[in-house]
């Protein structure tokens, strides 16, 4: 009888820890928010201590179906988070030299350096930190039912893509300003590709998102999980198709939930308390939150991959993301001093987010 009652209180403690960090009130207010906002469903996860204390899903996922546990939606660009830690994971085992350009890498589709400086060409590290010159900030993705969905090398050479989507090239001196540019992570992609043999998310899934048990998880659309996305929606209505097709894998093609998007933070909360159970390496986190730094000297708040946040002394104690896709927004955070954070991730067009953020960073705060 003892040991029943043990194991009960063990298990008590358990969910409490892992399912009551929002109050009642506060979910309350955040149904609010949502409709406020129109925000149809969301996925949150919130982390303390180096912990995953709170995972829910609110709202719904499409007109039959509410967002649950297993419910996927597009990151957008929080995607990115995850490409660059690929990529600390193979500098760590000597595939790639971060400070290489990358037309090392490149077998096709090399980059021409900027007309002024005809022999520059960016950096992995700089495609990372959007520090390369590149241009196009982002992409609207095709409908699933297009006849021709571009593959990386079209989106490079702007074929088969829409009127104004041109050639991804390098459009200001590379190095000298931050220029928030997907156009250069589709060139990450590419590197990927040539390097490795394989589709971008083919070595993801392998060698990132497997190992860490990310079992909901893919780049591109895993057709045998339709029936757990979360559609897309814009101003309270449905999108029509469901959502985008996004070639632009490394840029923006991550369906996640906030579960397993949580992995990712933890992670790196591993390997920055040099946990022999991380893939990733203190040194590789270091690189990771090191803010980059122009030809000029001057430090950016941008790292691989991620924003940075830095404290009154302006030392790194933080990394974010925020993300958007046609019909979905999303955001992370992470504070690397104490393991805390929170990743959101909903099917609203580009939803109004700044109410629900300061709800559950206030909640984290008070706990």
């Amino acid at each position: 009888m003892k040991i029943r009652t043990f194991i009960l209180i063990i298990f008590l403690a358990i969910y409490t820890s892992a399912y009551c960090q929002l109050s009642r009130s506060e979910e309350q207010k955040l149904d609010s928010l949502m409709k406020e906002n129109k925000i149809p469903g969301a996925s949150l996860s919130i982390l303390k201590n180096s912990k995953v204390v709170y995972n829910k899903g609110f709202g719904i996922s499409n007109a039959s179906n509410k967002v649950n546990e297993k419910t996927i939606f597009q990151a957008a660009s929080l995607s990115k988070f995850p490409t660059g830690l690929l990529f600390l994971i193979n500098t760590q085992n000597q595939i790639f030299d971060l400070d290489n350009d990358v037309n090392v890498y490149l077998k096709t589709n090399k980059l021409d350096g900027y007309n002024s400086e005809p022999n520059t060409i960016p950096t992995i590290s700089q495609l990372l930190s959007h520090t390369g010159g590149m241009n196009t900030h982002g992409f609207l993705g095709y409908k699933p039912n297009r006849k021709i969905i571009p593959t990386i090398e079209n989106v490079i050479d702007g074929k088969h893509t829409f009127l104004w989507e041109s050639e991804i090239k390098i459009k200001n001196k590379v190095n000298s300003e931050f220029n928030y540019s997907g156009g250069g992570y589709c060139y990450l992609q590419k590197v990927i590709k040539d390097t490795k043999g394989e589709l971008f998310r083919t070595v993801m899934q392998k060698e990132l998102l497997q190992p860490l048990n990310m079992k909901n998880s893919y780049f591109g659309l895993n057709p045998n999980k339709e029936d757990d996305i979360a559609y897309g929606y814009k101003n309270g209505k449905p999108i029509k198709f469901g959502y985008r097709v996004y070639p632009q894998e490394a840029a923006a093609a991550l369906w996640t939930n906030s579960f397993d998007y949580s992995q990712l933070l933890l992670e790196v909360l591993a390997g920055l308390n040099d946990d022999k159970s991380s893939i990733l390496t203190k040194e590789s986190i270091a690189l990771l939150k090191s803010p980059a730094k122009l030809s000029n000297g001057k430090l950016i708040r941008s790292g691989l991959g991620v924003g940075l946040q830095l404290d009154e002394n302006k030392k790194v104690k933080g990394i974010s993301h925020g993300g958007a896709n046609v019909g979905y927004s999303s955001f992370f955070y992470l504070n690397l001093t104490n393991g805390s954070g929170y990743v959101i991730l909903t099917n609203a067009h580009y939803a109004n987010l700044k109410e629900i953020k300061n709800l559950i960073t206030e909640n984290i705060a008070e706990n």
